[in-house]
């Protein structure tokens, strides 16, 4: 066996110690990255969650606005029925209105309370329109002319004013008389508001249909 000094020992001894402290330098170096590793990753995740929170809020806000900006506005039922009141009494203070312009009746300016159609002078009427109309073209807002009367019976003058009921197709279908056709026009467009989709447009001279207006 050789014999091994004991200056050459001590060397070696220390050679052992320095490599042993080199090692466990090493292994804390590399339990700090690892450590370092670990925590970036938990700060990673918690980033990633946060900005997809984020994200997720952002769109969920911008969609609440966007449908609040672009969706049409609610209506109660009692709002729907005060509108539909109000485009009622609208449209047939317009049948009024219109009716009485278009007969040209003497005694409008000076009795008020002969401006609805549907009284007991009647007929009196009738006749002064057919009158001061002669040879004139007349345009007649009308509704239901091709209805059966059993299904569709006609709406009577007591429910609405200005509907003159008569025997004549030129009065008994009409729900307003106009001298011109634009007058006539818009005042249709009015009862397509309504409901009255199929309210059309018809010329006469001397009672008798001459052509329906588009």
């Amino acid at each position: 066996m050789p014999f091994i000094e004991e200056e050459n020992l001590t060397l070696m001894q220390e050679d052992l110690d320095n490599a042993r402290l080199k090692r466990e330098n090493a292994e804390d170096e590399l339990d700090q990255a690892k450590e370092k590793l670990t925590s970036f990753q938990k700060k990673s995740r918690i980033t990633a969650i946060l900005l997809g929170l984020l994200l997720g809020i952002s769109l969920g806000a911008c969609y609440y606005f966007y449908t609040s900006a672009t969706q049409a506005p609610t209506f109660s039922e009692a709002d729907i029925a005060a509108i539909k009141s109000k485009e009622n009494t609208r449209v047939l203070d317009s049948i009024n209105i219109a009716t009485i312009a278009a007969m040209s009746l003497d005694n409008t300016q000076n009795e008020g309370s002969d401006s609805r159609i549907g009284s007991g002078n009647l007929d009196e009427v009738i006749s002064e329109v057919k009158d001061n109309t002669t040879g004139e073209i007349i345009y007649s807002v009308q509704v239901g002319v091709f209805y059966n009367k059993k299904k569709f019976p006609l709406l009577s003058s007591k429910t609405i004013p200005a509907i003159i009921t008569s025997d004549d197709d030129y009065f008994k279908y009409s729900l307003g008389l106009f001298t011109t056709l634009s007058q006539a026009k818009r005042f249709k467009k009015e009862l397509i508001k309504l409901g009255f989709k199929d309210a059309f447009t018809a010329s006469y001279i001397d009672g008798k249909r001459q052509k329906i207006h588009d």
